[in-house]
Protein backbone atom coordinates (compact mmCIF):
# COMPACT_ATOMS: atom_id res chain seq x y z
CA UNK A 1 0.00 0.00 0.00
CA UNK A 2 3.28 2.48 0.82
CA UNK A 3 4.44 1.88 -2.33
CA UNK A 4 0.92 2.22 -4.33
CA UNK A 5 0.86 5.36 -2.35
CA UNK A 6 4.59 6.61 -3.25
CA UNK A 7 3.88 5.76 -6.69
CA UNK A 8 0.82 7.50 -7.32
CA UNK A 9 1.73 10.72 -5.49
CA UNK A 10 5.11 10.49 -7.54
CA UNK A 11 2.90 10.24 -10.86
CA UNK A 12 1.00 13.11 -9.37
CA UNK A 13 4.31 15.24 -9.01
CA UNK A 14 5.12 15.09 -12.62
CA UNK A 15 1.99 15.86 -14.29
CA UNK A 16 1.63 19.27 -12.08
CA UNK A 17 5.43 19.88 -13.25
CA UNK A 18 4.85 19.12 -16.54
CA UNK A 19 1.31 21.12 -16.66
CA UNK A 20 3.10 24.10 -14.93
CA UNK A 21 5.87 23.77 -17.42
CA UNK A 22 3.65 23.62 -20.55
CA UNK A 23 1.48 26.38 -18.88
CA UNK A 24 4.51 28.46 -18.54
CA UNK A 25 4.91 28.09 -22.49
CA UNK A 26 1.31 28.19 -24.29
CA UNK A 27 -0.85 30.81 -23.44
CA UNK A 28 -4.24 30.99 -25.33
CA UNK A 29 -7.64 33.40 -25.97
CA UNK A 30 -11.35 32.23 -27.00
CA UNK A 31 -9.63 31.83 -30.66
CA UNK A 32 -6.06 31.82 -30.72
CA UNK A 33 -3.37 29.84 -28.50
CA UNK A 34 0.72 31.30 -28.84
CA UNK A 35 3.38 28.32 -27.48
CA UNK A 36 6.44 29.37 -27.23
CA UNK A 37 9.77 27.13 -28.05
CA UNK A 38 13.01 28.10 -26.51
CA UNK A 39 16.52 27.02 -27.28
CA UNK A 40 17.87 27.62 -23.66
CA UNK A 41 19.99 30.39 -24.65
CA UNK A 42 18.41 33.62 -26.70
CA UNK A 43 16.55 32.34 -29.34
CA UNK A 44 12.54 31.72 -29.12
CA UNK A 45 9.83 31.21 -31.48
CA UNK A 46 6.40 31.65 -30.83
CA UNK A 47 4.00 29.78 -32.84
CA UNK A 48 0.28 31.41 -33.36
CA UNK A 49 -2.83 28.62 -33.78
CA UNK A 50 -5.94 30.40 -34.49
CA UNK A 51 -9.57 28.71 -34.58
CA UNK A 52 -11.13 28.02 -38.13
CA UNK A 53 -12.35 31.11 -40.05
CA UNK A 54 -10.46 33.51 -37.79
CA UNK A 55 -7.10 35.75 -38.30
CA UNK A 56 -4.59 38.22 -36.98
CA UNK A 57 -2.52 40.52 -39.19
CA UNK A 58 0.91 40.83 -40.16
CA UNK A 59 2.47 43.96 -38.84
CA UNK A 60 1.47 46.20 -41.73
CA UNK A 61 -2.32 45.14 -41.72
CA UNK A 62 -3.10 46.96 -44.83
CA UNK A 63 -5.86 49.38 -45.09
CA UNK A 64 -8.18 47.60 -42.09
CA UNK A 65 -6.89 46.26 -39.02
CA UNK A 66 -4.36 46.64 -36.61
CA UNK A 67 -0.80 45.11 -36.52
CA UNK A 68 0.57 42.14 -34.18
CA UNK A 69 2.75 43.95 -32.14
CA UNK A 70 5.55 42.17 -30.39
CA UNK A 71 7.40 43.28 -26.92
CA UNK A 72 9.17 42.72 -24.52
CA UNK A 73 10.03 44.57 -20.53
CA UNK A 74 13.63 44.82 -19.19
CA UNK A 75 15.35 43.10 -22.18
CA UNK A 76 16.76 43.61 -25.56
CA UNK A 77 14.33 42.17 -28.07
CA UNK A 78 15.03 41.70 -31.61
CA UNK A 79 12.66 40.03 -34.70
CA UNK A 80 14.66 38.04 -36.88
CA UNK A 81 12.09 37.00 -39.08
CA UNK A 82 7.83 36.23 -39.10
CA UNK A 83 5.94 34.19 -41.48
CA UNK A 84 4.98 35.63 -45.11
CA UNK A 85 1.18 36.85 -44.60
CA UNK A 86 -1.76 35.98 -47.05
CA UNK A 87 -2.75 39.43 -49.32
CA UNK A 88 -6.74 38.91 -48.87
CA UNK A 89 -9.31 41.86 -50.02
CA UNK A 90 -11.88 42.79 -47.53
CA UNK A 91 -14.85 43.51 -48.85
CA UNK A 92 -13.29 43.33 -51.78
CA UNK A 93 -12.02 47.17 -51.82
CA UNK A 94 -9.29 46.81 -49.19
CA UNK A 95 -6.23 44.68 -48.95
CA UNK A 96 -5.46 43.53 -45.90
CA UNK A 97 -2.36 41.43 -45.10
CA UNK A 98 -3.59 38.27 -42.65
CA UNK A 99 -2.43 35.31 -40.33
CA UNK A 100 -4.67 32.37 -40.76
CA UNK A 101 -4.26 28.88 -38.91
CA UNK A 102 -0.78 29.13 -38.13
CA UNK A 103 2.10 31.61 -37.90
CA UNK A 104 5.29 31.68 -36.72
CA UNK A 105 7.65 34.79 -35.18
CA UNK A 106 11.57 34.25 -34.56
CA UNK A 107 12.98 36.22 -31.54
CA UNK A 108 16.19 36.92 -30.39
CA UNK A 109 16.02 38.07 -26.19
CA UNK A 110 19.24 39.46 -24.76
CA UNK A 111 20.08 41.51 -22.07
CA UNK A 112 17.03 39.77 -19.83
CA UNK A 113 16.20 40.79 -16.38
CA UNK A 114 14.50 38.42 -13.80
CA UNK A 115 11.19 40.20 -14.47
CA UNK A 116 11.49 40.46 -18.23
CA UNK A 117 8.41 39.62 -20.25
CA UNK A 118 7.42 38.90 -24.00
CA UNK A 119 4.38 40.52 -24.68
CA UNK A 120 2.50 39.70 -27.80
CA UNK A 121 -0.54 42.12 -28.70
CA UNK A 122 -2.88 41.69 -31.03
CA UNK A 123 -6.47 41.52 -32.66
CA UNK A 124 -8.24 38.48 -33.90
CA UNK A 125 -10.87 39.17 -36.53
CA UNK A 126 -13.65 37.01 -38.03
CA UNK A 127 -16.95 39.01 -38.26
CA UNK A 128 -15.61 40.70 -35.06
CA UNK A 129 -12.40 41.94 -34.15
CA UNK A 130 -11.63 41.20 -30.47
CA UNK A 131 -8.12 43.13 -29.21
CA UNK A 132 -5.70 40.63 -27.10
CA UNK A 133 -2.48 40.88 -25.19
CA UNK A 134 -0.59 37.66 -24.10
CA UNK A 135 2.13 38.16 -21.68
CA UNK A 136 5.47 35.50 -20.78
CA UNK A 137 7.09 35.74 -18.05
CA UNK A 138 10.75 34.84 -19.53
CA UNK A 139 11.54 32.69 -15.82
CA UNK A 140 8.77 30.86 -16.72
CA UNK A 141 9.37 29.39 -20.47
CA UNK A 142 11.14 26.09 -20.28
CA UNK A 143 13.80 25.11 -22.44
CA UNK A 144 12.47 23.05 -25.67
CA UNK A 145 13.86 19.42 -25.98
CA UNK A 146 16.71 19.49 -28.75
CA UNK A 147 14.70 17.32 -31.05
CA UNK A 148 11.62 19.53 -31.07
CA UNK A 149 13.45 22.51 -31.42
CA UNK A 150 14.91 21.57 -34.54
CA UNK A 151 11.63 20.26 -35.90
CA UNK A 152 10.13 23.45 -34.97
CA UNK A 153 12.67 25.49 -36.58
CA UNK A 154 12.14 23.30 -39.47
CA UNK A 155 8.55 23.94 -40.05
CA UNK A 156 9.16 27.90 -39.02
CA UNK A 157 11.53 28.25 -42.12
CA UNK A 158 9.46 27.16 -44.19
CA UNK A 159 6.70 29.67 -43.68
CA UNK A 160 9.58 32.85 -44.00
CA UNK A 161 10.87 34.78 -46.61
CA UNK A 162 14.67 35.14 -47.93
CA UNK A 163 16.36 37.96 -46.89
CA UNK A 164 17.69 40.78 -49.37
CA UNK A 165 19.77 43.74 -48.96
CA UNK A 166 19.36 45.99 -51.52
CA UNK A 167 21.02 49.89 -52.30
CA UNK A 168 18.94 52.59 -53.65
CA UNK A 169 19.96 56.09 -54.07
CA UNK A 170 17.57 59.42 -54.52
CA UNK A 171 14.87 59.87 -55.15
CA UNK A 172 14.58 57.09 -52.90
CA UNK A 173 12.11 55.35 -54.63
CA UNK A 174 13.12 52.83 -57.59
CA UNK A 175 14.79 49.00 -56.80
CA UNK A 176 16.26 47.08 -59.34
CA UNK A 177 16.41 42.71 -58.78
CA UNK A 178 17.79 40.42 -60.95
CA UNK A 179 14.88 38.39 -60.16
CA UNK A 180 12.47 37.08 -63.05
CA UNK A 181 8.82 35.93 -61.27
CA UNK A 182 5.92 35.15 -63.65
CA UNK A 183 2.19 35.62 -62.00
CA UNK A 184 1.33 37.87 -59.71
CA UNK A 185 3.81 39.66 -57.14
CA UNK A 186 3.22 41.56 -54.05
CA UNK A 187 5.43 44.72 -52.91
CA UNK A 188 4.28 45.55 -49.28
CA UNK A 189 5.81 47.96 -46.86
CA UNK A 190 6.79 46.73 -43.29
CA UNK A 191 5.04 50.35 -42.12
CA UNK A 192 1.81 50.69 -43.00
CA UNK A 193 1.21 54.48 -45.01
CA UNK A 194 5.04 55.50 -45.26
CA UNK A 195 4.49 54.96 -49.24
CA UNK A 196 1.46 54.79 -51.61
CA UNK A 197 0.18 51.11 -51.89
CA UNK A 198 -1.52 52.24 -54.86
CA UNK A 199 1.41 53.97 -56.72
CA UNK A 200 3.23 50.76 -56.82
CA UNK A 201 4.77 49.80 -60.35
CA UNK A 202 6.49 46.67 -60.76
CA UNK A 203 7.89 45.74 -63.89
CA UNK A 204 9.91 42.37 -65.03
CA UNK A 205 11.73 42.87 -68.07
CA UNK A 206 14.52 40.28 -69.48
CA UNK A 207 15.19 38.67 -65.33
CA UNK A 208 15.43 42.11 -64.30
CA UNK A 209 12.05 43.24 -61.68
CA UNK A 210 12.20 46.87 -61.51
CA UNK A 211 9.44 48.66 -58.66
CA UNK A 212 8.49 51.69 -58.26
CA UNK A 213 6.70 53.72 -55.73
CA UNK A 214 5.61 57.26 -54.07
CA UNK A 215 6.58 57.78 -51.33
CA UNK A 216 3.73 59.71 -48.36
CA UNK A 217 6.11 61.03 -46.10
CA UNK A 218 10.05 61.86 -45.90
CA UNK A 219 10.66 58.78 -43.75
CA UNK A 220 12.08 56.45 -45.56
CA UNK A 221 11.34 52.82 -46.32
CA UNK A 222 13.75 50.48 -44.38
CA UNK A 223 12.51 47.35 -45.05
CA UNK A 224 9.69 45.71 -47.48
CA UNK A 225 8.21 42.07 -48.33
CA UNK A 226 8.44 41.03 -51.88
CA UNK A 227 5.99 37.93 -53.08
CA UNK A 228 6.42 36.29 -55.69
CA UNK A 229 5.07 33.45 -56.95
CA UNK A 230 8.35 31.12 -56.78
CA UNK A 231 9.33 32.48 -53.46
CA UNK A 232 8.79 35.47 -50.70
CA UNK A 233 11.82 37.93 -49.89
CA UNK A 234 12.33 40.22 -47.21
CA UNK A 235 13.92 43.27 -48.56
CA UNK A 236 16.50 45.72 -46.21
CA UNK A 237 16.77 48.48 -48.18
CA UNK A 238 20.12 50.71 -47.09
CA UNK A 239 20.12 54.11 -48.06
CA UNK A 240 23.13 55.88 -50.31
CA UNK A 241 23.72 59.60 -49.15
CA UNK A 242 24.57 61.57 -52.25
CA UNK A 243 25.84 64.48 -50.68
CA UNK A 244 27.93 66.45 -52.25
CA UNK A 245 30.85 65.49 -49.77
CA UNK A 246 30.19 62.23 -50.90
CA UNK A 247 30.20 63.32 -54.44
CA UNK A 248 33.11 64.85 -54.51
CA UNK A 249 34.73 61.52 -52.85
CA UNK A 250 33.30 59.46 -55.19
CA UNK A 251 34.87 61.78 -58.29
CA UNK A 252 38.57 61.67 -56.61
CA UNK A 253 38.23 58.06 -56.83
CA UNK A 254 37.20 58.40 -60.55
CA UNK A 255 40.03 60.52 -61.14
CA UNK A 256 42.19 57.86 -59.25
CA UNK A 257 40.52 54.84 -60.97
CA UNK A 258 41.34 56.46 -64.31
CA UNK A 259 45.31 57.14 -63.66
CA UNK A 260 45.21 53.41 -62.71
CA UNK A 261 43.23 52.30 -65.83
CA UNK A 262 46.66 52.87 -67.52
CA UNK A 263 48.11 50.05 -66.00
CA UNK A 264 45.53 47.89 -67.02
CA UNK A 265 46.30 44.80 -69.34
CA UNK A 266 43.17 46.19 -72.10
CA UNK A 267 45.41 49.35 -72.68
CA UNK A 268 48.58 47.78 -73.46
CA UNK A 269 48.19 47.40 -77.03
CA UNK A 270 47.52 51.26 -77.32
CA UNK A 271 50.40 52.07 -75.69
CA UNK A 272 52.39 50.75 -78.66
CA UNK A 273 50.05 53.25 -80.57
CA UNK A 274 51.29 56.16 -78.25
CA UNK A 275 55.12 55.49 -77.82
CA UNK A 276 55.39 55.30 -81.73
CA UNK A 277 53.49 58.67 -81.91
CA UNK A 278 56.03 59.90 -79.05
CA UNK A 279 58.28 58.74 -81.12
CA UNK A 280 57.31 61.51 -83.98
CA UNK A 281 57.42 64.30 -81.33
CA UNK A 282 60.52 66.15 -82.93
CA UNK A 283 59.04 66.59 -86.13
CA UNK A 284 54.75 68.01 -84.81
CA UNK A 285 54.73 71.54 -86.25
CA UNK A 286 53.02 72.26 -83.85
CA UNK A 287 53.02 73.07 -80.01
CA UNK A 288 52.95 70.20 -77.27
CA UNK A 289 50.49 71.60 -75.39
CA UNK A 290 48.33 70.86 -78.74
CA UNK A 291 49.16 67.45 -78.66
CA UNK A 292 48.08 66.90 -74.84
CA UNK A 293 44.58 68.83 -75.78
CA UNK A 294 43.80 66.56 -78.73
CA UNK A 295 44.18 63.61 -76.76
CA UNK A 296 42.43 64.48 -73.55
CA UNK A 297 39.31 65.46 -75.77
CA UNK A 298 39.51 62.66 -77.98
CA UNK A 299 39.61 60.47 -74.22
CA UNK A 300 36.62 62.87 -73.31
CA UNK A 301 34.76 62.30 -76.07
CA UNK A 302 34.93 58.75 -76.38
CA UNK A 303 33.87 58.70 -72.45
CA UNK A 304 30.79 60.83 -72.45
CA UNK A 305 29.52 59.10 -75.85
CA UNK A 306 29.87 55.61 -73.88
CA UNK A 307 28.36 57.15 -71.05
CA UNK A 308 25.21 58.80 -72.65
CA UNK A 309 24.85 55.76 -74.60
CA UNK A 310 24.78 54.08 -71.25
CA UNK A 311 22.50 56.14 -69.74
CA UNK A 312 20.16 56.36 -72.66
CA UNK A 313 19.75 52.50 -72.20
CA UNK A 314 19.13 52.35 -69.06
CA UNK A 315 16.47 55.15 -68.74
CA UNK A 316 15.02 52.72 -71.33
CA UNK A 317 14.91 49.53 -69.11
CA UNK A 318 18.06 47.85 -70.70
CA UNK A 319 20.83 46.38 -68.03
CA UNK A 320 24.07 47.31 -69.91
CA UNK A 321 27.42 47.34 -68.01
CA UNK A 322 30.67 49.44 -68.46
CA UNK A 323 32.41 48.22 -71.72
CA UNK A 324 28.93 47.03 -73.44
CA UNK A 325 30.53 48.09 -77.09
CA UNK A 326 32.31 45.02 -76.60
CA UNK A 327 29.55 42.68 -76.33
CA UNK A 328 28.27 43.64 -79.97
CA UNK A 329 29.90 41.87 -83.13
CA UNK A 330 29.31 44.68 -85.17
CA UNK A 331 31.63 47.12 -83.05
CA UNK A 332 34.41 44.38 -82.20
CA UNK A 333 34.64 43.48 -85.86
CA UNK A 334 35.03 47.21 -87.14
CA UNK A 335 37.45 47.32 -84.44
CA UNK A 336 39.55 44.29 -85.70
CA UNK A 337 39.59 45.83 -88.64
CA UNK A 338 40.70 48.88 -87.73
CA UNK A 339 44.00 47.28 -85.90
CA UNK A 340 44.74 45.39 -88.75
CA UNK A 341 44.41 48.35 -90.92
CA UNK A 342 47.01 49.97 -88.50
CA UNK A 343 49.36 46.95 -88.11
CA UNK A 344 49.97 47.39 -91.89
CA UNK A 345 50.71 50.91 -92.00
CA UNK A 346 53.08 50.33 -88.43
CA UNK A 347 55.53 47.42 -90.82
CA UNK A 348 54.94 49.54 -94.12
CA UNK A 349 53.05 46.90 -95.32
CA UNK A 350 50.34 49.30 -96.90
CA UNK A 351 51.32 53.15 -97.74
CA UNK A 352 49.36 56.27 -97.39
CA UNK A 353 49.41 58.00 -101.13
CA UNK A 354 51.51 61.16 -100.46
CA UNK A 355 48.93 63.68 -100.88
CA UNK A 356 46.92 61.94 -98.17
CA UNK A 357 50.32 61.67 -96.24
CA UNK A 358 50.72 65.64 -96.26
CA UNK A 359 46.94 66.10 -95.54
CA UNK A 360 47.88 63.80 -92.35
CA UNK A 361 50.86 65.19 -91.25
CA UNK A 362 49.00 68.60 -90.95
CA UNK A 363 46.31 67.34 -89.16
CA UNK A 364 48.56 65.90 -86.92
CA UNK A 365 46.59 66.70 -84.19
CA UNK A 366 43.37 64.81 -85.51
CA UNK A 367 45.93 61.46 -85.11
CA UNK A 368 46.27 62.54 -81.18
CA UNK A 369 42.49 62.54 -81.08
CA UNK A 370 41.35 59.20 -82.61
CA UNK A 371 44.34 57.49 -80.60
CA UNK A 372 42.53 59.01 -77.21
CA UNK A 373 39.01 58.13 -78.65
CA UNK A 374 39.98 54.75 -79.77
CA UNK A 375 41.88 54.21 -76.19
CA UNK A 376 38.83 54.21 -74.32
CA UNK A 377 36.94 52.72 -76.64
CA UNK A 378 39.44 48.95 -76.59
CA UNK A 379 40.27 49.90 -72.70
CA UNK A 380 37.16 50.59 -71.07
CA UNK A 381 35.92 46.92 -69.91
CA UNK A 382 39.29 46.51 -67.78
CA UNK A 383 38.50 48.22 -64.01
CA UNK A 384 40.89 49.69 -61.22
CA UNK A 385 40.68 48.67 -58.23
CA UNK A 386 39.21 52.07 -57.62
CA UNK A 387 37.23 52.20 -60.79
CA UNK A 388 34.76 49.41 -60.20
CA UNK A 389 33.45 50.73 -56.92
CA UNK A 390 33.50 54.65 -58.75
CA UNK A 391 31.18 53.22 -62.01
CA UNK A 392 28.84 51.15 -60.52
CA UNK A 393 27.89 53.93 -57.53
CA UNK A 394 27.98 56.44 -60.48
CA UNK A 395 25.56 54.39 -62.77
CA UNK A 396 22.81 55.01 -59.43
CA UNK A 397 23.04 58.51 -59.74
CA UNK A 398 21.34 61.28 -61.54
CA UNK A 399 22.60 62.11 -65.38
CA UNK A 400 24.40 65.33 -64.30
CA UNK A 401 26.40 63.46 -61.34
CA UNK A 402 26.74 60.67 -63.88
CA UNK A 403 28.84 63.15 -66.21
CA UNK A 404 30.50 64.58 -63.10
CA UNK A 405 32.15 61.40 -62.24
CA UNK A 406 32.97 59.67 -66.17
CA UNK A 407 34.48 63.27 -66.62
CA UNK A 408 36.41 62.81 -64.06
CA UNK A 409 37.30 59.09 -64.88
CA UNK A 410 38.25 60.57 -68.09
CA UNK A 411 40.46 63.40 -66.99
CA UNK A 412 42.46 60.89 -64.72
CA UNK A 413 42.79 58.42 -67.56
CA UNK A 414 44.31 60.83 -70.01
CA UNK A 415 46.55 62.53 -67.51
CA UNK A 416 49.76 60.69 -67.88
CA UNK A 417 50.14 60.69 -71.35
CA UNK A 418 49.26 64.38 -71.63
CA UNK A 419 51.56 64.94 -69.31
CA UNK A 420 54.53 63.44 -71.54
CA UNK A 421 53.02 65.07 -74.63
CA UNK A 422 53.26 68.29 -72.76
CA UNK A 423 56.52 67.60 -71.03
CA UNK A 424 58.53 66.07 -74.38
CA UNK A 425 61.79 66.81 -73.51
CA UNK A 426 61.66 64.26 -70.31
CA UNK A 427 61.41 61.77 -72.77
CA UNK A 428 64.09 63.14 -75.49
CA UNK A 429 66.91 62.66 -72.53
CA UNK A 430 65.69 59.06 -71.95
CA UNK A 431 65.97 58.52 -75.97
CA UNK A 432 69.01 57.99 -78.00
CA UNK A 433 69.11 60.44 -81.45
CA UNK A 434 66.76 59.44 -84.34
CA UNK A 435 68.39 56.48 -86.18
CA UNK A 436 67.56 52.78 -87.69
CA UNK A 437 66.70 51.79 -84.35
CA UNK A 438 63.16 53.77 -84.26
CA UNK A 439 62.44 51.45 -87.63
CA UNK A 440 63.48 48.44 -85.52
CA UNK A 441 61.31 49.61 -82.43
CA UNK A 442 57.88 50.75 -84.30
CA UNK A 443 58.37 47.15 -86.07
CA UNK A 444 58.60 45.49 -82.23
CA UNK A 445 55.67 48.07 -81.33
CA UNK A 446 53.30 46.83 -84.31
CA UNK A 447 53.26 43.42 -82.39
CA UNK A 448 50.49 43.97 -79.49
CA UNK A 449 48.30 45.70 -82.22
CA UNK A 450 48.58 42.49 -84.17
CA UNK A 451 48.38 40.27 -81.44
CA UNK A 452 45.16 42.60 -80.77
CA UNK A 453 43.54 42.33 -84.26
CA UNK A 454 44.17 38.02 -83.56
CA UNK A 455 42.27 38.79 -79.93
CA UNK A 456 39.43 40.73 -81.40
CA UNK A 457 39.04 38.20 -84.42
CA UNK A 458 39.03 35.49 -81.64
CA UNK A 459 35.94 37.27 -79.48
CA UNK A 460 34.17 38.25 -82.71
CA UNK A 461 34.37 34.28 -83.85
CA UNK A 462 33.18 33.15 -80.15
CA UNK A 463 30.39 35.42 -80.37
CA UNK A 464 28.90 34.85 -83.89
CA UNK A 465 29.27 31.06 -83.47
CA UNK A 466 27.46 31.28 -80.14
CA UNK A 467 30.28 29.71 -77.82
CA UNK A 468 32.32 30.40 -74.81
CA UNK A 469 35.99 30.20 -75.49
CA UNK A 470 35.80 30.52 -70.86
CA UNK A 471 37.42 26.84 -70.33
CA UNK A 472 35.56 25.29 -67.69
CA UNK A 473 36.86 21.76 -67.88
CA UNK A 474 40.30 22.12 -68.60
CA UNK A 475 40.67 24.13 -65.74
CA UNK A 476 39.69 20.89 -63.24
CA UNK A 477 37.00 23.24 -61.54
CA UNK A 478 33.25 22.32 -62.10
CA UNK A 479 31.73 25.98 -63.20
CA UNK A 480 28.19 26.40 -63.55
CA UNK A 481 26.21 29.08 -65.66
CA UNK A 482 25.15 32.11 -63.04
CA UNK A 483 21.72 31.17 -61.40
CA UNK A 484 20.34 33.65 -59.12
CA UNK A 485 18.25 31.40 -57.61
CA UNK A 486 20.21 28.44 -57.27
CA UNK A 487 22.83 30.87 -55.62
CA UNK A 488 20.48 31.95 -53.18
CA UNK A 489 19.06 28.85 -52.24
CA UNK A 490 22.80 27.57 -51.50
CA UNK A 491 23.09 30.55 -49.38
CA UNK A 492 20.21 29.88 -47.06
CA UNK A 493 21.84 26.18 -46.49
CA UNK A 494 25.18 28.15 -45.34
CA UNK A 495 27.05 26.75 -48.46
CA UNK A 496 30.41 28.32 -49.89
CA UNK A 497 30.03 29.98 -53.04
CA UNK A 498 32.36 32.02 -55.84
CA UNK A 499 30.51 33.78 -58.24
CA UNK A 500 33.03 34.86 -61.88
CA UNK A 501 31.75 37.59 -63.48
CA UNK A 502 33.94 37.60 -66.67
CA UNK A 503 34.09 38.19 -70.54
CA UNK A 504 36.45 36.87 -73.38
CA UNK A 505 36.92 40.30 -74.44
CA UNK A 506 38.08 41.38 -70.68
CA UNK A 507 41.89 40.71 -71.04
CA UNK A 508 42.25 41.58 -67.30
CA UNK A 509 39.64 38.82 -66.43
CA UNK A 510 42.07 36.49 -68.85
CA UNK A 511 44.96 37.46 -66.61
CA UNK A 512 43.46 36.94 -63.11
CA UNK A 513 42.13 33.70 -64.46
CA UNK A 514 45.88 32.47 -65.61
CA UNK A 515 47.67 34.20 -62.33
CA UNK A 516 44.57 33.21 -59.20
CA UNK A 517 41.98 31.26 -60.62
CA UNK A 518 43.48 28.08 -62.77
CA UNK A 519 46.09 27.51 -60.04
CA UNK A 520 46.97 24.89 -57.94
CA UNK A 521 46.45 26.69 -54.77
CA UNK A 522 42.92 28.17 -55.45
CA UNK A 523 41.69 24.41 -56.83
CA UNK A 524 43.02 22.93 -53.67
CA UNK A 525 41.24 25.65 -51.61
CA UNK A 526 37.64 24.65 -53.40
CA UNK A 527 38.30 21.11 -53.46
CA UNK A 528 38.90 21.46 -49.22
CA UNK A 529 35.83 24.35 -48.22
CA UNK A 530 33.63 22.26 -50.89
CA UNK A 531 32.91 25.70 -52.55
CA UNK A 532 30.19 25.88 -55.79
CA UNK A 533 31.65 27.28 -58.23
CA UNK A 534 29.14 29.63 -60.72
CA UNK A 535 30.34 31.91 -63.85
CA UNK A 536 28.44 34.96 -65.40
CA UNK A 537 29.63 34.80 -69.02
CA UNK A 538 29.89 38.72 -70.53
CA UNK A 539 31.18 37.88 -73.80
CA UNK A 540 27.84 38.31 -75.64
CA UNK A 541 25.32 40.81 -74.36
CA UNK A 542 23.05 38.73 -71.51
CA UNK A 543 20.40 40.74 -69.55
CA UNK A 544 20.13 38.52 -66.55
CA UNK A 545 24.11 38.66 -65.89
CA UNK A 546 23.85 42.81 -66.59
CA UNK A 547 21.11 43.05 -64.01
CA UNK A 548 22.94 40.54 -61.56
CA UNK A 549 26.03 43.22 -61.72
CA UNK A 550 23.31 46.21 -61.28
CA UNK A 551 22.40 44.11 -58.10
CA UNK A 552 25.65 43.79 -56.75
CA UNK A 553 26.57 47.84 -57.59
CA UNK A 554 28.94 47.17 -60.25
CA UNK A 555 28.71 47.63 -63.90
CA UNK A 556 32.34 46.51 -64.98
CA UNK A 557 34.26 43.46 -65.24
CA UNK A 558 35.92 41.37 -63.78
CA UNK A 559 34.00 41.01 -60.39
CA UNK A 560 34.24 38.19 -58.15
CA UNK A 561 31.39 37.44 -55.19
CA UNK A 562 32.32 34.54 -52.52
CA UNK A 563 29.55 33.55 -50.00
CA UNK A 564 30.18 32.13 -46.80
CA UNK A 565 28.23 31.76 -43.32
CA UNK A 566 25.41 33.30 -45.95
CA UNK A 567 26.64 36.06 -46.04
CA UNK A 568 28.55 37.51 -49.09
CA UNK A 569 31.30 39.98 -50.11
CA UNK A 570 33.08 41.55 -52.81
CA UNK A 571 36.35 40.23 -53.26
CA UNK A 572 38.99 43.35 -54.54
CA UNK A 573 39.93 43.47 -58.27
CA UNK A 574 43.38 40.93 -57.51
CA UNK A 575 41.91 38.79 -54.22
CA UNK A 576 44.12 36.44 -52.26
CA UNK A 577 43.13 32.86 -51.33
CA UNK A 578 44.24 33.91 -47.59
CA UNK A 579 41.46 36.70 -47.98
CA UNK A 580 38.84 33.87 -49.29
CA UNK A 581 39.80 31.63 -46.06
CA UNK A 582 39.08 35.24 -43.68
CA UNK A 583 36.12 34.76 -41.75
Amino acid sequence: MKKIIVAIITALTLCFSALKSEAGNIKSTDNSSVEIFYDGAQDFIARFTLKPDWHIYWKNPGEIGLPTLTKVSDADLHILNQSVPQVRMAYDIMREYIYEQTAYFSLRITNASPQAELIFEFVECNDECKPEKLSFPLSEIRPTEKTLWEQIVSAADRTFPQTLETDILPPYNDINLPLSAHGEIFFIPSTRDLIDESQINITDKNNNLRIHWQNNTEQPLQEALLITPEKPYLLKINYKDTSWKTLLYIIFLAFLGGIILNAMPCVFPILSLKIFSLLKSRHRPFKPYLAALSYTCGVLFSFLILTACLIWLKKHGESAGWGFQLQSPWFVGIMAAIFLIIFLFMTDLLHFPNIARQKLHKAAALNNFTTGFFAVLIASPCTGPFMGAAIGYALLLQPLQIFLVFTSLALGYALPYALIEMFPQTLRRVLPKPGHWMHTLKIILSIPILLTFFWLSSVLYIQLSHCSATDTTASELVWQPYDARQIAELNTQKENIFVDFTADWCLTCKFNHAVMINTKRFKNFVKKNHVHLFMADLTEDNEIYNAALNYYGRDSIPLYIYYKNGNYRILPLFFSIKSLEED
